[in-house]
């Protein structure tokens, strides 16, 4: 799986040389950048052939010059290549003044770029804010269209000290749409298919999923790689307006993969893992998928190749990915840095087990901690338990239930087992039997047979009715041996009961449990079929919550 890692690292590379040089006039600037470029092309095809650290080293230091004598376009390409992370000391500073030297000269490209950092590194600067306002009004009067939707989301929020105008936001994708730009289609599709409301929660823009499907189509015609992944989505799961078609949606996922979609990338690894749809499972082609969706930075497919490599993937005999769990975490780290909670958990699993690295239960505990309050439930339940046992934090029982409790009230069984257990101990949280009885009931709910047992005890004892009801003892005991594949403590328990059972109470107890069957049976939900992730939002509307303000 040496490949797939040089793959991911030679990925960020072609982004480097991906600078478009259609917008650059310093033929100088041009050609180093194509000739990175083609080295880039070389070393994946042929690796080895080329030392790609070399080129880009040459391609920087010339860049570098050509900037530093105040060339627009070199110092554009210096501000970008800081922004992707080649220059790993680049101070926040130093990329905007790169990018100011640019914007300075009418680098148009640098206007946007410079405006959306200020943007974010001045938020209460109101001088800043409009500074970068006006780069960014420039850059949109200039044809800009990147400019055009971030003018179109200001405007929209009402932020940065633009007059909030749903209107104004409207015409300005509308604009970019006509233009050609697939990117504001697409925004213009999303506004249409949440509709938007005023700060009364008046409509301002009725939902209209006819007119947003109409406008997705538009954008995928125009070759907009979201919008693809999007309609894709749709095509394969069906839906009121799209007919169910897989073929189809494959074809457009590939046509978006294409393009270097990491959504539909990412779909497609999963469509052919899984076989979903008419697809035959094929786990080669997976991988691929997956990998490419990596490579351009999708956390969800740079955990997954984790996975594979962390266990090893096998097709029949033949293996696909070799098992390489060095490789494993630091696709786990990527995918953390990313912000993605499984992906923090593995980590913490691997510092808690010191599997590959030295074993440190404080390092485990801040990345078991920043996936917890991510809200995933597992990480939510190993923070509960590393209070509860003081490893790798002080011990603290109330933090400990606390969290318990945040992974219950998620449905994770183990931690509502574990409520049970502290409210009927009275540890961390106040005692009570009938607290204890309802988080176990919760946990019996998703078939655990320790909880089955806990509440078959509680009953017996008569701890929350008040009496013994070995009926209702009976039954937990009996669901905990059918739970358990009649595991020999539950076996044994349950025929315990049934010797201090009436021959009345042992038929009441067999019609009670066959009744919750037929219950358990009516209720049970369909099973949903496994479908690929849709693209995420793009574009200015992405994440416009409608013209109130905030």
């Amino acid at each position: 799986m040496l490949l797939t890692a040089i793959k991911i690292k030679l990925a960020a590379l072609v982004a480097v040389a991906g600078l478009n040089t259609d917008t650059l006039k310093n033929p100088e600037v041009v050609k180093t950048l194509e000739s990175l470029a083609a080295d880039q092309a070389t070393a994946q095809k042929e690796p080895g052939k080329v030392d790609i650290n070399a080129s880009l080293t040459k391609a920087v230091e010339k860049i570098a010059e050509l900037a530093k004598a105040g060339d627009a376009d070199a110092n554009y390409a210096l501000g970008k290549w800081a922004t992707l992370g080649v220059f790993q000391n680049a101070t926040p500073e130093a990329v905007l003044g790169f990018y100011k030297a640019s914007a300075d000269k009418g680098n148009i490209l640098a206007k946007v770029e410079l405006g959306a950092l200020m943007l974010q590194a001045f938020p209460q600067d109101g001088e800043k804010l409009k500074e970068a306002v006006k780069l960014i009004e420039e850059a949109e009067a200039a044809g800009n269209n990147d400019a055009r939707r971030a003018l179109a989301q200001l405007t929209l929020q009402g932020a940065a000290g633009l007059e909030q105008s749903l209107e104004k936001a409207k015409a300005l994708l509308e604009k970019g749409s006509a233009d050609g730009d697939g990117a504001s289609t697409l925004g213009l599709a999303q506004l249409y298919a949440a509709g938007v409301k005023n700060a009364k929660g008046e409509d301002v823009l009725v939902k209209n999923e006819d007119e947003s499907l109409k406008l997705l189509q538009k954008s995928v015609e125009q070759g907009n790689s979201p919008a693809m992944s999007a309609l894709a989505a749709r095509y394969f799961n069906g839906d009121e307006k799209v007919t169910k078609n897989p073929a189809k949606a494959i074809e457009m996922f590939k046509a978006a993969s294409e393009k270097g979609n990491a959504a539909a990338n990412n779909s497609l690894g999963l469509i052919y893992e899984n076989g979903l749809g008419e697809t035959k499972k094929d786990l080669k082609e997976a991988v691929k998928y997956y990998t490419l969706a990596a490579n351009a930075g999708d956390g969800a497919a740079q955990f997954r190749l984790g996975q594979f490599l962390e266990v090893g993937l096998k097709e029949g005999e033949e293996v696909v990915v070799a098992q390489n769990q060095k490789s494993a975490l630091d696709l786990y780290r990527i995918a953390a840095q990313g912000g993605l909670a499984e992906a923090n958990f593995n980590v913490g699993a691997f510092y808690e087990a010191g599997n590959t690295v030295d074993k440190d239960l404080a390092k485990a505990f801040g990345f078991y901690q920043r996936a917890a309050f991510a809200g995933l439930p597992q990480a939510q339940h190993k923070v509960g338990q590393y209070y509860q046992n003081g490893a790798g934090i002080g011990r603290d029982l109330v933090a400990g239930a606390a969290w318990y409790d945040k992974a219950a009230q998620n449905g994770f069984a183990l931690s509502q087992l574990m409520m049970g257990a502290m409210h009927e101990q009275g540890a961390g949280v106040a005692q009570s039997a009938t607290a204890a009885a309802s988080y176990y009931s919760l946990a019996a709910d998703q078939g655990m047979p320790l909880a089955m047992i806990r509440l078959a005890s509680l009953n017996e004892r008569g701890v929350v009715s008040g009496k013994p009801d070995l009926v209702k003892a009976w039954v937990y005991a009996q669901q905990a041996v059918d739970a358990s594949k009649e595991a020999k403590d539950a076996v044994a328990y349950r025929d315990a009961l049934e010797k201090a059972m009436s021959p009345e109470q042992k038929a009441e107890a067999k019609k009670v449990l066959e009744q919750k069957k037929a219950d358990a049976s009516k209720n049970a939900p369909a099973s949903a079929p496994a479908v690929p992730a849709a693209a995420p939002a793009s574009g200015a509307a992405s994440k416009a919550k409608g013209p109130a303000k905030k």
